[in-house]
């Protein structure tokens, strides 16, 4: 079992890489961390010649891709900011922009390709969303879903409100979230969750 997390922070080492390790090192699983605030993560030009081959950007996203690509399911942690934080969406518009291009052979007229998607298998995902002490909110968590379901990803549910992602209160000093006791537990649950759904 060999699990891949992605955080979503601008913030290195920040209470998204905290919680990440405090529920993955408590269960037997494989994992690593990519932290996108380690990664180069160029904005799409809507240039089009990733319809034939990879995007002609030159920064890590194949890398990231790679590694989605060999583990067995995928967290998505993400902290609140106004929003989603922009690098988090500018890596989902990429992985997004080039479904689109080839489902469509270029960026508009109707699909040729319809069902084109980046990972066939249906890939599992869980999201942990970090809020300060407020809620992270559920129409930007539906946007995060939105991309991942487009990508050809399953959503694995939370058992608990708002079901789609753990909704977790942080706070704003970094290790703050390591005191939220209940948010760490709902959060093993899940991972455990998609660890079975994995298996299946």
């Amino acid at each position: 079992m060999r699990l891949l997390v992605i955080t979503g922070s601008h913030r290195k080492n920040g209470n998204c890489y905290a919680l990440s390790k405090a529920v993955l090192d408590s269960l037997d699983c494989d994992y690593s961390i990519i932290q996108l605030a380690n990664r180069e993560i160029m904005y799409c030009t809507i240039c089009e010649k990733c319809v034939t081959k990879d995007c002609v950007l030159t920064d890590d996203l194949y890398d990231v891709l790679k590694e989605m690509h060999e583990s067995d399911g995928i967290i998505f942690v993400v902290p609140k900011y106004l929003s989603v934080p922009s690098k988090f969406m500018a890596f989902l518009e990429r992985l997004a922009s080039i479904v689109h291009m080839r489902k469509h052979n270029g960026y508009e007229g109707p699909p040729v390709n319809p069902d084109y998607t980046l990972f066939n298998e249906g890939k599992p995902f869980c999201i942990f969303a970090l809020s300060g002490r407020g809620n992270f909110g559920e129409q930007h968590i539906n946007t995060i879903v939105d991309y991942a379901e487009y990508l050809g990803m399953d959503l694995v549910p939370s058992d608990h409100t708002p079901l789609v992602a753990v909704d977790v209160k942080a706070g704003d000093v970094k290790g703050e979230v390591l005191g939220n006791k209940v948010a760490i537990k709902q959060c093993r649950e899940l991972v455990q969750k998609l660890m079975t759904s994995s298996r299946n």
